[in-house]
């Protein structure tokens, strides 16, 4: 999966219900999430995350858990963000 051509590295994320979208790259990355209170229950599928980030507050954003990547930054017009597979 892409978003705006940027490679997503992962198969899943992490949602707050919100607009909180974090994805996961790797075992360490839960692991920290957990750390910060952060639970399983708080998991998704990357298969939902277009449906998640469609549905989620204006605020939403999407980055990595380690915060060194941004696939969508908070508030960006929706209409400028493209999702493929």
């Amino acid at each position: 999966m892409k978003i705006n051509n940027k490679e997503i590295i992962g198969n899943r994320f992490f949602f707050d219900g919100c607009h909180k979208i974090y994805i996961i790259e790797d075992n360490q990355d839960i692991e920290d999430m957990k750390q910060k209170n952060w639970t399983d229950e708080d998991i998704y599928p990357i298969e939902e995350l277009e449906e998640t980030y469609h549905n989620s507050c204006s605020l939403r954003f999407i980055s990595n858990c380690k915060l060194n990547k941004q696939y969508v930054k908070q508030c960006e017009d929706e209409d400028k963000v493209i999702f493929t597979n």
